[in-house]
């Protein structure tokens, strides 16, 4: 599959999503990005031009090209499953955005063929390749806060009807699919387990889409308040409250720097990661060292951490009456 130990990477889109995948795409090691494909062939020839890609292709030149091992799909939710089909279809490893698909039963399908072809699947969650995360992480386990009490998050930006994707429910769009995910994920991150009881609720606007949603998820002794919103700005910052003390977390889903304070509100210890890059590398590189290893599954972003998150959104989107023409 390999070719001199390198993974050939291959990237479905040309958006601003992809631009930073390609863009920390220099950093990796033992990876190759072949080729681009997005639908406009112009475009897909700029991207590759800025980015020194050798090769652009449509779609299906993309699933079936020679030469590739994985494909990076880097699309609106709602193509994610099909697209993610395709690749894994014609023999190719998949590191999909998030949402990986709009649904569990979707989730589900890309599961079984992912075994099936046995093909590598994983959910493009960067977040927990993040070194300040795992930091967090093994503050919290070493006791650093005390038993943990308390997660908080919130994720909101302003955003007018220009950008399409949030407001066209064609599109799977709204706040929770495209950024209340990052909230959810980062409970889960450090819970890893289903919550007990889900409490939601959120404002639809006119196209129909959730404009902002909050989220209470309780789990045994800890519970989890999150947020996201595409009408207003909020703090955008992660917490984690303990018996002891808490973390802060700015800016959580892509943190370079934490913060640990006791119950007084004082600095008691801090990390910061020193990165310059966006850090979409730290999960490319997981990936490609994954494949390297001939592994099927991720030992970090598993079928069944992506599958807890989808089932957390479903029951959210049927308490808040959030549903697509797809569906």
């Amino acid at each position: 599959m390999t070719k001199n130990n390198t993974i050939r990477w291959g990237i479905l889109g040309a958006g601003k999503i992809a631009r930073a995948f390609a863009t920390d795409f220099q950093y990796l090691q033992q990876a190759e990005l072949v080729a681009v494909a997005s639908r406009s062939p112009e475009k897909s020839a700029q991207f590759a031009s800025a980015f020194s890609i050798p090769e652009t292709c449509d779609y299906a030149g993309l699933y079936n090209h020679p030469q590739l091992d994985a494909i990076y799909i880097a699309t609106p939710h709602n193509f994610h499953f099909e697209q993610a089909a395709q690749a894994m279809r014609a023999g190719k490893a998949v590191l999909c955005e998030k949402p990986v698909t709009v649904h569990p039963g979707q989730y589900q399908q890309l599961v079984a063929l992912a075994k099936q072809q046995q093909v590598f699947l994983m959910e493009a969650m960067w977040t927990y390749f993040i070194p300040a995360l795992a930091e967090a992480k093994n503050w919290v386990t070493e006791g650093r806060i005390g038993e943990l009490k308390r997660i908080q998050a919130d994720f909101c930006f302003p955003s007018g009807p220009e950008v399409e994707r949030l407001w066209n429910p064609a599109l799977a769009g709204g706040s929770l699919l495209d950024i209340g995910i990052y909230p959810i994920a980062f409970a889960n991150y450090f819970m890893h387990q289903k919550p007990q009881r889900i409490q939601a609720s959120a404002r639809l606007s006119s196209t129909g889409v959730d404009e902002c949603t909050g989220i209470h998820l309780e789990y045994s002794g800890t519970s989890a308040n999150l947020y996201s919103s595409i009408v207003s700005k909020g703090t955008n910052t992660g917490y984690l409250f303990g018996s002891n003390g808490y973390i802060k977390l700015p800016s959580f889903w892509r943190s370079t720097a934490i913060e640990l304070y006791n119950n007084e509100d004082e600095l008691i210890d801090c990390f910061s990661d020193g990165r310059t890059t966006r850090g979409f590398h730290f999960e490319m590189q997981h990936v490609t060292d994954c494949l390297l290893q001939g592994l099927s599954e991720s030992p970090v972003m598993s079928f069944e951490e992506s599958m807890r998150i989808q089932e957390i959104m479903w029951e959210v989107r049927q308490q808040i009456g959030l549903h697509f023409p797809l569906e």
